[in-house]
């Protein structure tokens, strides 16, 4: 994966190097320096790769969606007041409420100003995909939002609202890289359905993680979910389990430490569900990639990676 990413990092540096106040500009290239692991951008330029012998043509599309992501994590950072992100202090942290909104402000308008640099003729569908793609990702938050004063959120509630705040970056970044470089538009639906099958998988496992990871490798303290009380998949897994077996304590947001609600989710058996459910949404993603040819030899390894994933 290392040369897509370092071909990203460095557009993304010089990208950065954009004219304006410095008091916009530092903690745009401050978030752009971040570590990250650029799975967005990887699946952008390996699909343009798959169906077009290279992936140059679809590199402003890759940055493009980085860049939308990157604004999404600033303006997710404040409304849930996180500090730290990927281990280092997040830009309303490290500056202030107001400029952090700025900064996303202006990260939605660099990502449009980068794909229009693309000579795709596609470029109308590309700008009518990413402007829908960034609705429904709002669309998703709003909803997420709703669920923090809800009490009677299910499964069925929280996979249409993971589907549109994380799965729909993942099925645009597969559009994209195909819109970017192909000359028909016929794979869309199939490579859509693909990136919404890998988007799940991935927030689930982000559920998980926040229960069972090395905080050294996670570059965060565990935990934070249950002291917040948000929804998941694990917290409301446990929850639709607690209510059937009284053996279980009932609200796992009122035992008295994290090391016990860990125990009382494994207990539950939620924990081994949620991997049971990412595996079986990349078991979907691996056979529609069989069906529609997509053998692109980084493609297995990104499905072990976010099948296991500790970061």
């Amino acid at each position: 994966m290392l040369p897509y990413q370092e071909r990203i990092e460095r557009e993304l540096r010089q990208f950065a190097r954009f004219p304006g106040p410095a008091s916009l500009r530092d903690p745009i290239s401050y978030f752009f320096t971040l570590p990250g692991k650029r799975i967005r951008t990887l699946i952008t330029l390996i699909t343009a790769e798959q169906f077009c012998s290279d992936y140059e043509d679809a590199v402003p599309a890759a940055v493009a969606i980085e860049v939308l992501h990157d604004f999404t994590l600033v303006h997710d950072d404040i409304m849930d007041d996180d500090h730290y992100r990927r281990g280092c202090e997040t830009v309303h942290t490290k500056w202030d409420v107001g400029t952090a909104i700025l900064s996303g402000d202006a990260m939605v308008a660099l990502a449009y100003r980068k794909l229009l640099t693309s000579q795709s003729p596609h470029l109308i569908a590309m700008m009518e995909a990413f402007t829908d793609g960034m609705y429904v990702v709002c669309e998703g938050q709003a909803r997420d939002k709703e669920f923090e004063t809800r009490d009677n959120v299910s499964l069925d509630d929280y996979l249409p609202m993971i589907s549109q705040k994380t799965a729909r970056l993942f099925a645009l970044a597969f559009e994209l890289g195909y819109l970017s470089c192909s000359s028909t538009t016929d794979l869309v639906g199939a490579l859509k359905e693909m990136g919404e099958h890998i988007g799940l998988a991935y927030q689930v496992r982000d559920d998980l993680l926040d229960f069972v990871a090395d905080e050294k490798i996670l570059g965060k303290d565990i935990g934070s979910d249950w002291r917040r009380k948000k929804k998941t998949y694990i917290t409301i897994g446990y929850r639709q389990k607690a209510k059937v077996n009284p053996q279980l304590p009932q609200d796992l947001f009122e035992l008295p430490a994290f090391s016990a609600a860990r125990d009382a989710v494994t207990q539950a058996g939620i924990l081994d569900e949620a991997q049971r459910f990412i595996q079986e949404r990349l078991d979907k993603a691996k056979a529609i990639a069989v069906s529609i040819n997509f053998a692109h030899p980084v493609f297995n390894h990104l499905l072990m990676f976010l099948a296991e994933r500790s970061y």
